[in-house]
Parts: C-alpha cells; structure tokens; sequence
C-alpha cells in the first residue's frame, strides 16, 4: 500500500542552497518510504520557453580571421560576442553587422575611398545570413572544427613572426554561436566575390529539455555515454514567451523506485549536451506519481 501516491513539486519552493530554478534541490520536509515493487512517472510538466536564443557563455562567440591589402601588420583574430537576446534574422544580422564593424573599425584606401569593412545582411527566402567584405577584404569564419585544429592557431594577433599572441582559446568551452548559424566543416576564405552565407539560423536553441534525478536508478541511457539519471525528456512545443506542458506519458515511462526513501530530491534541467537551462529566473513545475501497478511486464 502506498502512503504517498502523488508529490506537486514547484520551484519556487526549492530549497535555500539550491542552484537555480533548473538545477535545485526540494525538501519533502518528512521521509517518505517506498514499498517493494513501487514505480513512478512525472506528469504535467510545465515549463516557460524563457531562454534566449543567443547566450553569452553558451552560444555566443563568432570567430573571424581578416585581413586586408593595406594592414601592415598581417592576420588579425577577432571574437564577436553577440548580446544574450530573443532574435529574429533581421535583428540578428543588424547586431552581427553592427558589432563585426565596430570591432574592425573602418577604412581609408589610397584613392579616399572609406568606409566599414563588413556587410551584413539577412536572406528572408533561405533564413540565412549573408556576410561580404570590401574589396580590400578577405576573411574566414571559424568553425568548431577549426577552432579546435592546432594548426589553426586561433588568437594570434598578425603572421608576422615575432609579434605576441594576442589571445588564447578555451578549446574546452568555445561558446561557439555556430549552430546557430550552422556553420560546420572546414572553413574557406570570404571576400568581397565569394561573401560568407551561414547555414539555415536556428533560434529555436533547444529541440528538447532532458531532466534527471536522484530518483533516477540507472535504468535510462541518455544520448550522451553515462548519461544514466534520466526521468523525463520534454519537447519543446512551445515558442518562446509560452509554457511548454507536457503530459504525454506511456507506460514504458515508468521507472522502478522500489524501497526507496525519499526526504531530498534533486532535479536538473539540461540540454542535449549535459548544460543547465537558464530560464532567466523563471520557475518551472510538475507531478511525481507513484504507483505499484505496472502495465508494462
């Protein structure tokens, strides 16, 4: 017989210690003891599409190589840092293009000719984003691939030996915004008659939200090797500013807590590769049910 067959659980009632609304800690305030044979599901998930589209820390480096026929100095490795915001192609680009120039300044050629030396633009047909240089301009945007490359050597400040680096990279943690733009494989070189077009943009971010537990019993395999505590993966149905409610559940989403003692749960949100979700302070909640009659056996 179950004592307890039902838990509301609601962020906004984690516990002090916790980490965030996606990574927290919730006090049962009594110790509740599963019988023998006892399984559970979540249900009623909700959760607020509240991130954004681009994350600094997460999502939100572009890498550029340039160099153009009057730099006397050589190669030059710049990171654009794009502002954690909701975007659209247009005002993604807008950004890009703003942010591209102000950290390449501007040009005078030797017959007066002056300007910025990127162009931005944003292809409402394809959904992509169109990158062209001056004349005097040729450029690569880095990939992942590249990136971790040593032979790349991203960060160098110019091609002439003898002048210092002008910074390093954490191949480790890039915080790339290459799946945004879907930017993958071996870079080329970009100019004024070859202009960079990234891949389809992808403001969506996250296909689905995976949640894991310290109820979790090692019965579930993630997409990730040693992926083993999940309970519960959510799609993202909703577009951002809406709640995502999912109360889709089968049987095979019933997983084993046999006597187990619950007093402290533990529960994560995360993506695809393992990172906590941030919801910008949002909260989030759903249902354990508990039952001891199992359809599946």
């Amino acid at each position: 017989m179950l004592s307890t067959k039902k838990i509301y659980i609601d962020s906004r009632f984690k516990t002090k210690d916790s980490v965030s609304h996606t990574d927290f800690k919730y006090d049962l305030g009594m110790s509740v003891n599963m019988p023998d044979g006892a399984h559970f599901f979540m249900d009623d998930v909700n959760i607020p599409n509240s991130w954004y589209s681009v994350e600094q820390g997460m999502n939100s480096k572009l890498y550029i190589r340039y160099i153009h026929a009057f730099n006397t100095v050589g190669l030059c490795d710049i990171i654009i840092d794009v502002p954690s915001e909701i975007y659209n192609g247009d005002s993604f680009c807008a950004v890009v293009k703003l942010l591209l120039n102000a950290a390449t300044g501007t040009f005078v050629t030797m017959d007066y000719d002056s300007g910025a030396f990127f162009d931005v633009t944003y292809d409402t047909n394809r959904n992509c984003m169109n990158i062209s240089s001056h004349d005097i301009v040729s450029f690569h945007i880095f990939t992942d691939e590249d990136l971790i490359d040593p032979a790349t050597d991203f960060g160098r400040y110019s091609n002439i030996p003898g002048l210092p680096r002008l910074f390093s990279v954490d191949k480790n943690k890039l915080c790339s915004i290459n799946q945004v733009i879907k930017n993958y494989g071996a870079s080329r070189e970009y100019s004024d008659t070859k202009p960079y077009v990234s891949g389809f943009l992808d403001f969506q971010r996250y296909n689905n939200i995976y949640i894991s537990s310290n109820l979790g019993t090692y019965q579930t395999l993630g997409p990730r090797p040693l992926q083993q505590t999940l309970i519960r993966k959510v799609p993202v149905t909703a577009s951002s500013g809406s709640v995502i409610n999912d109360r889709v559940v089968s049987k095979h989403d019933i997983l084993d807590c046999s006597k187990v003692c619950m007093s402290m749960l533990n529960f994560r949100f995360e993506d695809v590769y393992g990172n906590t979700i941030n919801l910008n302070g949002c909260h989030v909640s759903f249902s354990l049910v508990f039952t001891t009659v199992v359809e599946d056996r």
